[in-house]
């Protein structure tokens, strides 16, 4: 029995300090994990010595602490996706006069933030010695951006740059992933590493897939009350009287602040403790000389392919999921809330398969080749994939009618305050609604005689309107909006077809992120993988702030069939990339002496 001071190895990192067993029967370099985190040597002979660097009990809460880290990512994610597919009915509600392009870089602002906030919180954490006080700053930040984006409301016409900052905060906090692969590193052993980090790729996937679910979950709820939920107060009082409504589109902003607000109390010291045993298992082997493990270079130009189709898996994921509402709405002619409940549907079911897919990966690798894997069961799905996305169908989307009647102008004329309606007289010409909104301000500004003459106390409209705080209807009419010249010739995507390409989608990502992360992990080798974390987390951050952003001029602009044909050989480019370096997408070899 070992003697008490060998099993009290505290929280101070020395290798001294852990716990060392004889064990006769080992007789190969093996891990204890069923024990602590240890290792087994070849000492004196056939002698075999286990080091264990902990005890069970600060095992166990070393594992604690890696629950801790998986749902922080898991959160993380899912603040990120959770509003991509409710944000462009969102925005729109809040400002009609809003394009595709404007919906691009909200999405892009959240992953900027984090990429450049990563390394100045990897600074923090290194100079504080502790990954605490960083978190809990992010989680922070997480809630505040998540909340200002439910109350987006009372910010009147600011909305949409608050909108853009919210989205910037929720970005910035998600940059504790870079601590977080950095602390997975330092708290698991060499053998520990590469699963912990597949557990943490699989947490931050199934966030990328459960934050569109659960926006589109809340759809659904929402969706019996849909008329009262739509019927928002339309005019109110400038800054004077300002509300915070309560819809679909906000109730998932405050269900993720929720969501932070458990996250934080889960850092709290009576819950998450730092454990660095990779430090212990480094200083053991180097004050022992038991053995020398020569660690060669990392094979780089394997190891940046790889960086490279984890960038494209992530682009044409988060384009994926970016597109839908948009597409639906304009190919299908739904509303906004059709849109959102019938997409919940699908993406409720294949969030579950998602999940399915992310669960199964560790056995299929343990039984089959990982980089067939990577290739036959995540890559070429999203291959084919893209393909069907291709439009190939002869019926055309509806084109959007966005004209105003006389008697439309008149009805929102008698919700102004101060306005004789008898005297306003609205010429023919004003059937255009935008037109007649502009003619207004333009005769504001310039203060035309003659058109005062035309329109008597349409002057005193105006500077009524000016002093209400007004967020412009949308078009009531659904369909594509007639600005995209491509709807006219393009056909739609068919539905059997959409199902099928986002089902095979669903089941290609899973397996291609986790294994593009664990053969990245790999190539690596056994060495502390902080830095090379932090690149991984950059290039993911990179994807998906340049995949809106494509999506969303390409989309417009040239339509479906350039964005999914152009796609479709990315992918293709992919798979090669991959066949190309297959040989080489293998651990790094390491000798012994």
């Amino acid at each position: 029995m070992p003697s008490k001071e060998f099993c009290e190895d505290g929280m101070d990192g020395n290798a001294q300090d852990g716990l060392i067993k004889p064990n006769a029967d080992a007789v190969t370099f093996t891990s204890a994990n069923n024990e602590g985190g240890g290792v087994t040597l070849p000492i004196l002979g056939d002698a075999v010595t286990t080091v264990q660097y902990e005890t069970n009990e600060e095992r166990k809460a070393r594992r604690r602490s890696h629950y801790v880290v998986y749902f922080t990512t898991f959160i993380g994610s899912v603040g990120f996706s959770i509003v991509l597919t409710g944000v462009w009915p969102y925005v729109q509600q809040l400002d009609s006069g809003v394009s595709k392009e404007f919906l691009g870089w909200v999405i892009a602002v959240n992953p900027l933030g984090q990429m450049l906030a990563s390394p100045l919180l990897g600074l923090w954490a290194n100079k504080a010695g502790s990954s605490r006080g960083p978190l809990l700053f992010t989680v922070a930040l997480n809630i505040l951006g998540n909340a200002l984006y439910a109350i987006l409301s009372v910010f009147g016409s600011a909305a949409r740059a608050m909108m853009v900052f919210a989205r910037f905060l929720v970005g910035v906090s998600f940059a504790n992933m870079a601590i977080i692969r950095s602390y997975i590193a330092a708290s698991t052993t060499t053998s520990e590493r590469t699963s912990a980090v597949a557990f943490t790729s699989a947490a931050q996937g199934c966030g990328f897939i459960i934050g569109p679910a659960l926006q589109a979950a809340i759809a659904v709820s929402f969706a019996s009350d849909s008329e009262a939920a739509a019927d928002v107060l339309e005019y109110q009082l400038d800054d004077e009287t300002p509300v915070v409504e309560w819809n679909m589109y906000t109730a998932a902003g405050w269900s993720a602040a929720f969501l932070g607000f458990i996250n934080f109390f889960l850092f709290l010291p009576c819950v998450f403790q730092e454990h660095h045993i990779a430090a212990k298992e480094a200083q053991f082997h180097k004050s022992s000389n038991e053995t020398n493990e020569n660690l060669p270079k990392p094979d780089y130009l394997t190891v940046v392919s790889s960086l490279v189709t984890f960038y494209i898996v992530q682009f044409v994921f988060v384009l994926i999921e970016v597109l839908l509402v948009p597409l639906c709405i304009d190919m299908y002619a739904w509303s906004d809330e059709t849109t959102l409940t019938i997409i919940g549907v699908g993406l409720c079911i294949a969030g579950l398969v998602a999940t399915a897919m992310f669960a199964s990966v560790g056995t299929l690798a343990k039984k089959f080749d990982e980089r067939k894997l990577y290739i036959w069961l995540g890559l070429v799905p999203l291959l084919l994939s893209m393909g069907c996305f291709f439009p190939v169908g002869s019926t055309y989307p509806k084109i959007q009618n966005c004209t105003y009647s006389n008697k439309s102008i008149q009805r929102e004329a008698r919700s102004m305050p101060d306005v004789n309606l008898e005297v306003i007289k609205i010429p023919v010409d004003f059937q255009n609604y935008k037109y007649f909104r502009n003619t207004v301000d333009n005769f504001i500004s310039e203060e035309s005689e003659s058109f005062s003459n035309e329109i008597p106390q349409l002057a005193r409209f105006g500077r009524t309107r000016r002093n209400i705080r007004r967020r412009e209807k949308k078009c009531s009419d659904t369909g594509c909006p007639p600005e995209q010249e491509w709807c006219k010739y393009t056909p739609i995507i068919e539905i059997p077809q959409l199902v099928v390409a986002c089902f095979i989608a669903f089941i290609g990502y899973p397996v291609a992120f986790s294994m593009s992360s664990s053969l990245y992990s790999k190539l690596l080798g056994p060495k502390p993988q902080g830095v090379w974390m932090g690149i991984l987390t950059s290039t993911g951050s990179l994807s998906r702030m340049t995949g809106p952003i494509f999506v969303s001029y390409m989309y417009t602009t040239l339509g479906t069939r350039w964005t999914f044909g152009l796609l479709f050989f990315v992918m293709i480019f992919t798979v090669l990339l991959i066949s190309l370096f297959f040989r080489r997408l293998v651990p790094m070899k390491i000798t012994s002496t």
